[in-house]
Order: C-alpha cells, then sequence, then structure tokens
C-alpha cells in the first residue's frame, strides 16, 4: 500500500537539509488508510478488526507534534512511528483484498459496494481496478452505485493515458522490407516522407551486401532479421543487432551463395529505434529541474504514476506548466531532433504525431526528451551543444496531451532493440536529492 516509505526513508538518510515538510505524505497516506478503515469498521466483515482500527489510530496520534520541529532527532523518532504505523497499515491492506476477493468472487454486491466507496487504495493496484471493473460491468445492471461508475469511468480514462505511453514508446519504423539499395533510398515512412533511415541490398560477384544508410542527427539501433535463408551462407547471426552512427553508410552484413548452380533466396526484415542500445547511464549524475533557478516546480505524475508512467514509460515526469513557461535543459549535451511546428494538441490518439520536443544526448549517450512543447516553443537546434541549466523552449499542450504540462525523461534503447524505456535519475532540489518524485511533490529550482 505504502510502497514509495522505502524509497523516501532511504532518501531522508541521505539528506541532511531536508526540510520535514516533504515528509508529511507519508502521514497523510496513513490518515487516508484509517479514513478508508472507518467507513467499513461496522460491516459485519469488519468486525473482528475494529480494534486493529483504533490501534492504527492511536499509533498515528503518537506522531503528532514531530512535523513542527525541524530537530534531527526528532524526526528520526517520527519516522521511526511511522515504520511501526505502516507495518499495521499494511496488515489491514491485507483484509481489504480479503474483503475484495471474497466480494466479486461471491458475487456480493452489498461489500463490493461498500469496499468501493470507502475507496481503499488496494484500487491503484493494476490488478485490483480489473478485476472490481469487471465485477462492476457484470453487476452495474441490477446494482449501480456512483462510486462504481467513477471507478468505470477513471479505468476508461486511464486506458486512454496508457494508449498515449505506448504511442510514446513506439519504435521508429517497425517491419521494413529490405529492398535494392536505389529503391530503398527512394522509399517512403508511413507518413509519406522519404526515409531518413534504410536498408538495402547490393549484389556483386555472388556476394549480397546490406547496406544500412542513416541520414539522422542521432545514432540508430538497427535489428535484422532473416528467414527462410535457401543456398546462402550469412557471416551474421539472425536476428542482428548493431548501432548505426548519425550520417554514416554501414555494411551490415554479406551473404554467400553456396551453390551457383542452385537457386538461392531468403527473406529479410529491419526495425530501428532512435538511440545507442551500449548507453550507460551515469546513475550518480544530479539533473536539474528543468525551469527557471528558484522557481517553483510541482510534479503532476511522478515515477510509477498510476495514469501513464508505466512500464516503459516508468520513470517519467510530469510537471504541471502553463504555455509558454521557459523551459530550460535537465542536463547538458548534443541537441539530435526537434519539432516545433505543430498547433494541434488534445485528449485523443489522432493528436501524438502533432507533439514539440526537443530531444538532447547526453555524454553517456542516454537522451532527454522534453516533450508537448509550444508551437515555435523550440529555442535551439540540431547539432547545437547545450549545458545544464540553459533555456531550450517553452512549454505547452501539442500533441497527445490532457492539458498543459511539460513530460520529462531520460531514454535509452530497451533490451529488445526495438522500443526506448525510461531510466530512474535523480533532481538536485530545495529539499536534497529526490529520487523519486511523486504526484503533488512541490520544490524549488537550484542549479
Amino acid at each position: 500500500m505504502l510502497k514509495s516509505i522505502f524509497m523516501i526513508l532511504f532518501m531522508i538518510a541521505l539528506t541532511l537539509n531536508a526540510q520535514p515538510e516533504i515528509y508529511g505524505e507519508l502521514n497523510d497516506d496513513i490518515v487516508a488508510d484509517i479514513r478508508s478503515a472507518k467507513k467499513v469498521e461496522k460491516s459485519p466483515f469488519f468486525r473482528p478488526y475494529q480494534a486493529e482500527i483504533i490501534a492504527l489510530e492511536g499509533c498515528l496520534q503518537k506522531t503528532e507534534g514531530y512535523l513542527d520541529s525541524g530537530e534531527k532527532r526528532e524526526l528520526k523518532v517520527y519516522l521511526g512511528q511511522l515504520r511501526k504505523c505502516e507495518k499495521q497499515s499494511k496488515k489491514f491492506d491485507g483484509h481489504y483484498v480479503t474483503a475484495l476477493r471474497e466480494s466479486i468472487s461471491k458475487e456480493d454486491p452489498a461489500l463490493f459496494q461498500l469496499l468501493i466507496e470507502s475507496n481503499p487504495r488496494i484500487l491503484q493496484r493494476d490488478r485490483w481496478v480489473e478485476k472490481s471493473v469487471t465485477y462492476y460491468k457484470k453487476s452495474r445492471d441490477s446494482t449501480p452505485f456512483k462510486a462504481g461508475e467513477r471507478l468505470l469511468k477513471a479505468s476508461e480514462e486511464e486506458e486512454k493515458y496508457r494508449q498515449m505511453a505506448a504511442m510514446e514508446m513506439e519504435n521508429y519504423e517497425a517491419n521494413v522490407k529490405v529492398l535494392s539499395f536505389d529503391e530503398a533510398k527512394k522509399s517512403r515512412d508511413k507518413d509519406g516522407k522519404i526515409r531518413t533511415f534504410f536498408v538495402g541490398y547490393q549484389k556483386r560477384n555472388g556476394v549480397t551486401t546490406l547496406i544500412a544508410e542513416n541520414k539522422n542527427a542521432y545514432a540508430v539501433t538497427l535489428s535484422v532479421k532473416l528467414d527462410n535463408i535457401k543456398n546462402y551462407s550469412v557471416d551474421r547471426p539472425s536476428p542482428y543487432h548493431v548501432e548505426v552512427d548519425p550520417y554514416s553508410k554501414s555494411e551490415i552484413m554479406h551473404l554467400r551463395v553456396k551453390n551457383v548452380k542452385k537457386g538461392a533466396s531468403v527473406r529479410w526484415l529491419y526495425s530501428w529505434v532512435m538511440g545507442r542500445h551500449s548507453a550507460r547511464h551515469d546513475a550518480g549524475f544530479l539533473y536539474a529541474l528543468p525551469f527557471k533557478k528558484g522557481s517553483k516546480v510541482i510534479i503532476s505524475q511522478g515515477f510509477n504514476g498510476k495514469s501513464t508512467h508505466t512500464g516503459r514509460s516508468r520513470y517519467a515526469v510530469d510537471f504541471a506548466a502553463d504555455v509558454g513557461r521557459r523551459i530550460y535543459a535537465a542536463r547538458g549535451g548534443k541537441v539530435i531532433a526537434t519539432e516545433a511546428s505543430f498547433n494541434k494538441g488534445g485528449f485523443d490518439r489522432s493528436f501524438g504525431k502533432y507533439a514539440n520536443y526537443i530531444t538532447i544526448e547526453h555524454t553517456d549517450h542516454t537522451m532527454a526528451k522534453y516533450y508537448h512543447l509550444k508551437q515555435y516553443g523550440v529555442n535551439v537546434k540540431i547539432g547545437q551543444y547545450i549545458t545544464k541549466g540553459q533555456f531550450i523552449g517553452l512549454s505547452g499542450n501539442t500533441g497527445y496531451s490532457s492539458g498543459p504540462h511539460l513530460h520529462f525523461g531520460v531514454y535509452k534503447v530497451d533490451s529488445d532493440y526495438k522500443t526506448m524505456v525510461t531510466l530512474p535519475f535523480k533532481f538536485e532540489t530545495n529539499v536534497g536529492v529526490v529520487d523519486s518524485p511523486k504526484k503533488g511533490n512541490v520544490f524549488k529550482t537550484v542549479r
């Protein structure tokens, strides 16, 4: 239930100058758990656990007064007491799981409704949301209720967010046929534009050579797959993965006919994604909050956010930001991709291709992506080197976006060689190092 507590406690131990008010969220989590428990305590199912609820309330009361103190000794006592409360809260969390499982398996609409209306935090867990939504859809004709409708609507909205996250992680081009090099050079992508990256073949003296040409300012991780190989010897395994440097042309593999008196054939496909699979993130680097020094920054969705920051997007961060707010580089590097021409945005996947953005490659070859920028709100050029804290653009609301904000993440090519994945990173803030930003956190930018 309180999954983030351990990470925050660890951060506290490391952050000597941290302010006690940011720890209040731990207290708030347990208060929310007690509030949910109080709503169900008179239910026959929960009557045996009333003493646990009273004990949890008493545990929390013992923490009162410590948050107003800046003394490290008293903060230690406070955090120690919170750990005890957390254990009790987790135990009651188990009772909720048992109750929800029973209400669904035994088709008990009264218990199910009581649980949903009490809004226990187990409903933040994907599998219990899914189970609850499935059951409510089945039973809503006979026993509809407002909290169930809210759960259903929230689930539908979350699915839209998930589609957005999946779209952001789609690889640039997949399952592209290998054509003759001259044909490949003229081939077009799914949007009808001449390809900036392609693989073609050339035949000479019984040898077929696959050649990749990258016309982009960034490196590409290429995957080539060969099927139905007949009468060819190949000097690379299949599938074969290789990095192709920016603005380069490379021979990828060679196929030689084994017996010239017999026919030879092969079927091949390739896919590619922006970035280097070999990138290794400097985990000790402290990123700056991407706003003006001294300004207030609000996290609207943090790591493992329940809306879109799951799966490969789990370590992205959304910042509340009005259209036109100035954006600064969280880390220095080279600008490798930008888009600034669009003026469309909305909460539908069809808007996805209209996002304005900046992508900066770091010295460790990871990439920072700044999404949803304002039209003509890009203040850098491809190939330009940027320093940490340098002004780079203006926030906006373009692309698949539910409202004005800045989406920020650190990326590299994932282990499948076909998609990008976000990486955990640390922010430098006025309250110290933050390595697990979450919704509702408020910080100030430092340099």
